[in-house]
This record gives C-alpha cells, structure tokens and sequence, in this order.
C-alpha cells in the first residue's frame, strides 16, 4: 500500500525539518527548499502545511481580516506539473479567501512556456523571463 503525500510530507517535516531547524537556528537550503530559511518562517509555515485550510487555520494570523477586505484584480498561476501548489490545494484555497472578488486562475503547463519542467519554484528561474515573467509583468501594467 502506498503511502499518500501528505504523510510523507508531514514525517519529513515533523520529524526531520523541524528538529533540525531548532537544532540549527534556521533551515538550512540544502535541505531542498532552495534557500536558507529563518526558524520562526520555516516552522509558521509547517503549522500552516498541517492545518487543512493551510494558514486561513491560523489564529494569531491578524492579516486574514484583510482577505476579504480586498477590491483589486488577482491573477493566480497554477504549475501543472508543482507537487506541492496543485490547484485544489494552493490556488483555489488561497484564492477562497478573497471573498469580495472573483479571483482568476490560471494553470500554466511546461508546453506552454516551451520548458521541460516549471514545478514549484521555477516560475522564478531565469528562462521563464521572457514566458512567464513577461507575461505576469504585462497583466500589472495592465493594472
């Protein structure tokens, strides 16, 4: 029998991110979240991965009131192929919160930016500037 991602992913924090990251005083990049991250983000953002409405489940969070306070225009990019931001889990969720305005979004396949893969954190990688970075920076100017 399989086990589903989201045990693994909740044993690889709990039991390996979170010790480590008390232990060091930060989360170190090399444990593949691309970067060194402070103590305190990393294990806010590990309370918010195991709660089921992500960081809308965090009580001390004051900056939830401003969700559904928001009147502007908002794009969402879904990567087809992220593990982690799947569409029902990320965007959608994320995107519930601003009740005041119907979101937009949008899913972004590797085929349409001629890459070989996006995942999660590639919209920020240097060959998605003149595909995905153009494309966000035209909507702002769009305004």
């Amino acid at each position: 029998m399989a086990v589903p991602e989201r045990y693994r992913v909740y044993a690889m924090l709990n039991f390996a991110g979170v010790p480590l990251t008390r232990t060091l005083g930060y989360t170190p990049a090399w444990t593949g979240l691309g970067m060194d991250l402070p103590r305190d983000a990393f294990l806010q953002w590990v309370s918010w991965v195991m709660s089921p409405r992500y960081l809308f489940d965090d009580k001390n969070l004051k900056a939830l009131e401003n969700f559904g306070k928001y009147q502007g225009a908002l794009r969402a990019l879904v990567m087809s192929d992220d593990p982690w931001a799947t569409r029902p889990a990320g965007s959608e969720l994320l995107c519930g919160g601003f009740t005041a305005i119907k979101p937009e979004i949008i899913t972004v396949t590797p085929k349409d930016t001629g890459a070989a893969k996006i995942g999660h954190l590639g919209f920020f990688a240097p060959n998605n500037r003149d595909t995905l970075w153009r494309g966000a920076a035209e909507w702002i100017e769009r305004g």
